[in-house]
Order: C-alpha cells, then sequence, then structure tokens
C-alpha cells in the first residue's frame, strides 16, 4: 500500500510492548500489503510480494505459507527503516552505549523485565529476552587474526558487558 507519510517505529514501544506499529505476528501478506507500507523495490519488482522476506531498509520481515513470523534486524549500528519506516531509534542510535551493561541500564530506566541467556544456537553469543517477547541479540566482536576455536575461547572468558548489540528479533512462537 502508497502511504503519504512514513510508518513511526517507536523502538522504546516496540521493546515494551512488541508493537511493530500496528503490523502484529501471525497476519497473513495479503492483510500487510492492503494495511501497512509496501516492501522497499515492491513498485518496480511486484514479484517481490512472492518473496520469503520483505525489507523495509534492513528491517526484515520474515513469513512462512504467506504468514508473518520474524520481525529481525542484524544491522543495528546501520538501522534504517528504508523508504516506508521513520525509526525512533531509543538508545539504539547512540552506538557508543550498546554494550550489554548500557542496554540493561536503558531498560532498566525504562522497566522492561527481561531475561539474560547465553544463546542456545550460537556459543559465542547471549540473548536479552524481554518481556515482550523480543529478543535482543549480543556478540564479541571477532578478531580478524582469530582462529574460531580461540575466539569462542575468548568469549567463555571475556566479561559479557564488552559483548555488543548485534541485532532483535520477535518471532511467533
Amino acid at each position: 500500500m502508497k502511504m503519504k507519510d512514513k510508518i513511526v517505529i517507536d523502538f522504546k514501544e516496540f521493546f515494551k510492548t512488541g508493537k511493530f506499529d500496528f503490523l502484529k505476528l501471525g497476519k497473513t501478506k495479503e492483510w500487510i500489503i492492503h494495511n501497512f507500507p509496501d516492501p522497499d523495490g515492491f513498485n518496480e519488482n511486484p514479484s517481490i510480494y512472492r518473496d520469503p522476506i520483505w525489507r523495509y531498509g534492513n528491517i526484515e520481515l520474515h513469513f512462512n505459507k504467506d504468514v508473518l513470523f520474524l520481525i529481525f534486524s542484524d544491522y543495528i549500528d546501520d538501522l534504517d527503516g528504508g523508504d516506508s519506516l521513520e525509526l525512533k531509534k531509543w538508545f539504539i542510535g547512540n552506538l557508543n552505549k550498546l554494550n550489554l551493561s548500557d542496554v540493561i541500564s536503558e531498560l532498566n530506566k525504562a522497566h522492561i523485565d527481561f531475561h539474560k541467556k547465553k544463546s542456545h544456537i550460537v556459543e559465542s553469543a547471549v540473548n536479552i529476552e524481554l518481556q515482550s517477547s523480543v529478543v535482543l541479540g549480543f556478540h564479541l566482536e571477532e578478531n580478524e587474526d582469530e582462529d574460531y576455536d580461540n575466539f569462542l575461547e575468548r568469549c567463555k572468558i571475556t566479561n559479557q558487558d564488552e559483548f555488543r548489540l548485534s541485532s532483535f528479533s520477535l518471532m511467533q512462537k
């Protein structure tokens, strides 16, 4: 759907409630195309409708059988809403304050409850699961001259406060 103005995505609200404006997990592509802005590139290439991932800048909507099941981005440092979304980034806009302890502090200030867990998928990651079901992913930067086994060992001994926000996701359970 062509919109006159960009849709505003407020990340404080998203992290608090899981609301991505009025978009909800479980909505169909058909519903989204009639009620939410078109994904980037849709006018030039309408076949994007069939793609399993729609992009709004570097924010992704993932579909399974034409049903939205994931809102995701792993471009925190360059977060962009594309042609259709205006982003109110909250603390994410301050690239110097994205380590684990700073993010926890911001969540505490906003009274957002969470659980911190080591990722069960990636050994080098830590996740914060918010009360809203949004998951914030943190990782430690890999050194260029470091082999993967040494990197994993460093992850085990490094203070997790040095891990940096690298992604957010909201997935249908």
